[in-house]
This record gives C-alpha cells, sequence and structure tokens, in this order.
C-alpha cells in the first residue's frame, strides 16, 4: 500500500494497492475524504482482480455456444469487431452465472468474466473485448451487485454519450445545488486553481450519470497540465457529480505518481500540447443557453429498482457471476454483466 495524497497539492486522500504478481493492472487507486476510505477503495479495487484472475478451474465447462443453448445473439454487442456469427460453433470455456430477473442460472463465456489479461493471453481468448467493467467487491454478494450494477449502466451511457453528437454542448450541468459533499469537494478544487466541468450522461434506464473533467488553471506552471476526468453513475444526481469529480481529481495523483501500468508515454504530453488547450477551452467555456442546468433523474431507490430500470432499458438479461470469495473478512466478488448494453472500450 502507497499513500500518494502528498503527491499532488489539492490535498484530497489518493492510495494506491500493489500487487506485484498481478496478472492485470499491478495497480489499483483508492480515493475519498478520509485515507481510511482511500485505502479500503483501492484494497477492494485490486482484491476484483485477484479473484477474477483466479476462478476455480473446476467451475468451468469447455463447450459451444450452440451445445449450451445460447440464445441467438445473447452476447454479440460484447464480441470482438473481427468475431462474428461462426463462434457460437467454437469450444470455449464458460462458467455459470444468475438471471438476477428470473432467478436461472446462464452459462457466460469465462474470457467475458476472468481478468488473465496476460500476454500471449489464456487459451481460447479472444472472442469478446477485454474489459473490467462489472466486476465489484463488497462485504455482502447484494451490495456487490448494486455497485457492479451501477458500473455497468454508467459505462453503457458513457459509450452513448461518445456517439451523440454536440454532446459537450448540450448535456453541460450547472456545479451549484448539488450538495454539501459536493460543494465540499468542488471548494478544494477551486481553492488549489482547479478548474472542472460536468456533463449528463444520459442513460436509457434513467439513472443519473456524471461525467466530469478537470485541469488546473493557475497562472504559475501547473503540478499536473493534463486534464483528469471521471464518470459516475448512483442513486442520486447530487451523488454522481461527487463521484465523478473526486474520480477526476484523485486521477491526478495516479499520473503524477507514473505508476500505473496501463498509462504510457503518450499520456504524459507538455503543457502546450494543442489537447490541452482544446481540455481547458472545453472546461472554461460556460455554455450560453441551458434550458435545463439539473437534468430530470428520478433516485434510485434499491436493487430491484435498479435491476427493472435496466429491464426496461433492454440492457439485460442482467447477469451475476460470483467470482470469489474470502471467510475471514466477508468480501464477495461479483461480475455483473448486462449484454444489452453498449461497450465502452475508449483509450483516452
Amino acid at each position: 500500500m502507497g499513500d500518494l495524497t502528498g503527491l499532488d497539492r489539492i490535498g484530497l486522500p489518493v492510495v494506491q494497492a500493489l500487487r506485484p504478481e498481478a496478472l492485470s493492472e499491478v495497480t489499483a487507486l483508492g480515493r475519498g475524504l478520509t485515507v481510511a476510505e482511500a485505502a479500503v477503495g483501492a484494497i477492494m479495487e485490486a482484491l476484483e482482480r485477484y479473484f477474477a484472475e483466479r476462478i476455480a478451474t473446476d467451475a468451468i465447462v469447455l463447450a459451444t455456444a450452440d451445445e449450451l443453448k445460447i440464445a441467438d445473439g445473447l452476447f454479440g454487442n460484447m464480441l470482438s469487431p473481427t468475431k462474428n456469427w461462426t463462434w457460437r460453433r467454437q469450444a470455449i470455456p464458460w462458467v455459470t452465472g444468475i438471471d438476477l430477473t428470473t432467478g436461472a442460472e446462464q452459462p457466460v463465456p469465462l474470457e467475458l468474466v476472468h481478468t488473465c489479461y496476460t500476454d500471449p493471453p489464456p487459451d481460447h481468448d479472444g472472442l469478446f473485448f477485454r474489459t473490467t467493467t462489472g466486476i465489484a467487491c463488497q462485504l455482502s454478494f447484494h451490495r456487490a451487485v448494486v455497485h457492479a450494477l451501477f458500473e455497468c449502466i454508467e459505462r453503457d451511457a458513457m459509450a452513448r454519450a461518445f456517439e451523440t453528437h454536440g454532446f459537450f454542448d448540450r448535456m453541460r450541468v450547472s456545479p451549484n445545488g448539488l450538495g454539501a459533499r459536493f460543494e465540499r469537494i468542488s471548494g478544494i478544487a477551486a481553492t488549489h486553481g482547479i478548474s472542472l466541468g460536468l456533463w449528463h450522461a444520459s442513460s436509457p434506464t434513467g439513472v443519473p450519470v456524471i461525467w466530469c473533467q478537470t485541469i488546473e488553471t493557475t497562472s504559475g506552471e501547473p503540478l499536473l497540465a493534463l486534464p483528469t476526468e471521471g464518470y459516475c453513475a448512483a442513486p442520486s444526481l447530487e451523488d454522481a457529480a461527487s463521484g465523478a469529480l473526486l474520480e477526476a481529481l484523485a486521477a491526478r495523483a495516479g499520473a503524477i505518481s507514473g505508476a500505473r501500468d496501463d498509462q504510457t508515454k503518450t499520456h504524459y504530453r507538455k503543457s502546450t500540447d494543442t489537447l490541452v488547450a482544446a481540455a481547458r477551452e472545453l472546461i472554461l467555456d460556460q455554455p450560453s443557453l441551458l434550458h435545463d442546468p439539473r437534468p430530470a433523474c428520478a433516485e434510485v431507490s434499491d436493487l430491484a429498482d435498479l435491476i427493472d430500470r435496466a429491464s426496461s432499458a433492454g440492457l439485460g438479461p442482467i447477469i451475476a457471476v460470483p467470482v470469489g470469495s474470502d471467510e475471514t473478512t466477508g468480501v464477495k466478488c461479483v461480475r455483473t454483466l448486462l449484454p444489452g448494453a453498449r461497450v465502452f472500450s475508449i483509450v483516452r
């Protein structure tokens, strides 16, 4: 574990967990308003990858989609662009998940569950998009599913945002009136010369999803010239805004540390880079027409409400795969999938 808080000047706690023998990302970042909150977040993120790298072999079956009578098109959205329907005749590894709307067992391709991102990849990999979306660790199966399902909805909304013409002009959200937690975090950012922009990434579920971008706008030499961003889906607009802003600010310490193995030299550009200049202009530009600065988003009441919204929006079925657990701590790890959702695979 490492405390990265002091690498940035803003003082928001950021903790990093390291797993040197990881089969995917070695580093995991946690954030919060206290060091303890950030440390727990980092540990839980590291555990997500740990459990998903070590799925028990006795839980895996080798079969074709046709043999398992998988519904046509069920995992079609998740296929790599170079693949087609002939994948159904290939024998691949499968694990068993649970359809949360019916309670029935549902086979899921192992490649959509594991995080063994090695080179060369495991046998039979390469058919589907590689993503960690929908993995969550919590102290109960129920809470893990909630966490994972919010993330799936968030990534679907972000994929739609990238496809939306004029998104940044039309979906800007006012930072006013977003609650005490948001005001506290944004006040810390403003004190240290960091400006922010918020955008509503509309979800067909009606779940609030916020995209936040931040950048230093002080007159002197910036500690980090790069813009940072965060995304968050949450039960309320206030929670989504706070979560997205906290993620964007925590990303600063991660970038300054240079420790993330998924960030290469292409992420570290000079302050004069035209991309950074464009980001500054985007964040600082105030929209001239904002008919409704507070998008209408009904708050999410519970897991049943969340499942119903995802199903009604055509993102289902909602499939939860128990990935691992720890008896001593009570930690449960779950991979949740929304086969009807859009895959968010943009690298920025």
